[in-house]
């Protein structure tokens, strides 16, 4: 059996896949949350060319009687216990929550069949979302609907919001003419919008970056930490996800003759400070969930700036975390390279540096 999702999650994705501002709201509704989570505890996903005899199919019911207790019972056996009680009616399913010692409390009443059916299993299955058992009169009582297999990939709670996102724009490129993903797609813009982080640099002009904790935390280098670090910073490049780039000060890229090209290995941030003599370049790296700058990836960035002619002497390396406490800084503090600090978004105030004591013959 697939692993169980809660509703609430199960609802906060279906606003990646199905936009609110571009799609009616019956898709990704908190009925529509509870949709997903009930059937994938009660194992009502199929392929689409699935017979028909061997997939397993659940009936509005089993969304309306599913409750936040039953699905916290999530071994197989449980499950499949569950399942077979909402097959057949609501007592059996309260004589076994009772088993459970929990009582029976479903999230909606009865009358709510007839919105799921005929509202979002019905939008769903029109982008191609959920499969209707063929050959079954409409007014039937018999198990009918099933989630189709990779709609419910798209619910694996392993997954990052990030690679949800990812994996929506995939299904919606598979299922979805093309007016309606592009319709799709100018609300995710729109949404993006609103919560884009914006930086403002040292010369004052800014820079809009894409919603998320590492933009959050490159904003908190570039606005409190450079300042407070160095004499006269320049921002020269922010990189983001993918191949997207932001030059900054294009002056000073090119009375340095320093190249920035998407394809090679880049940090997250590169400044400098042209009040220090000789100028000292600053090669950050935002660890919003990995990326701290290890002993490896500051000789990759070193070959980097040896091939911008930037000797090595004037390259700082710094971390930039969220805070101590996030699990990134707890999983990689141990790994950064001698030679290098940390700064933390939450304690702007200071700085972490770590040194070799008794430097060897190998050490730049």
């Amino acid at each position: 059996m697939r692993k169980i999702i809660t509703p609430e999650e199960a609802e906060h994705r279906l606003e990646f896949i199905f936009p609110r501002a571009a799609f009616d709201t019956v898709l990704s509704s908190p009925l529509a949350g509870t949709a997903v989570a009930a059937l994938i505890y009660v194992d009502a996903v199929c392929k689409a060319d699935d017979a028909a005899e061997t997939a397993r199919w659940a009936r509005p019911s089993t969304v309306v009687w599913i409750s936040d207790a039953a699905l916290e019972h999530q071994t197989d056996g449980e499950r499949l216990s569950w399942r077979v009680a909402a097959l057949q009616n609501s007592k059996l399913v309260e004589q076994l929550q009772e088993s459970w010692g929990i009582p029976f409390q479903p999230k909606y009443r009865d009358n709510t069949r007839e919105t799921l059916r005929d509202e979002t299993f019905r939008a769903w299955r029109e982008h191609h979302a959920i499969r209707k058992r063929p050959g079954i009169a409409v007014n039937s009582s018999k198990p009918t609907w099933a989630l189709l297999d990779d709609f419910a990939d798209l619910f694996d709670p392993d997954m990052t919001d990030d690679q949800v996102r990812e994996a929506a724009q995939q299904w919606r490129d598979r299922h979805m003419t093309p007016g309606t993903k592009l319709k799709a797609m100018r609300a995710i813009k729109a949404q993006e919008a609103k919560h884009a982080v914006i930086v403002k640099l040292p010369d004052n002009t800014t820079r809009t970056l894409e919603p998320g904790k590492s933009s959050l935390i490159i904003k908190g280098v570039i606005e409190e930490w450079a300042p407070a670090r160095m004499g006269e910073p320049v921002v020269l490049a922010i990189s983001e996800p993918g191949d997207k780039v932001h030059i900054g000060d294009k002056g000073t890229l090119q009375s340095t003759g320093i190249k920035i090209d998407p394809k090679d290995v880049l940090p997250d941030v590169l400044m400098a400070d042209v009040n220090s003599d000789p100028v000292t370049f600053w090669i950050i790296e935002a660890v919003a969930s990995d990326g701290a700058v290890t002993e490896g990836r500051r000789k990759a960035l070193l070959g980097w700036a040896a091939q911008q002619n930037i000797k090595a002497s004037q390259c700082s390396f710094l971390s930039a975390f969220e805070s101590r406490n996030a699990a990134p800084a707890k999983k990689r503090l141990k790994d950064l390279a001698a030679g290098t600090w940390a700064w933390f978004a939450d304690e702007p105030g200071h700085e972490l540096s770590w040194y070799q004591m008794f430097p060897t013959a190998d050490d730049v």
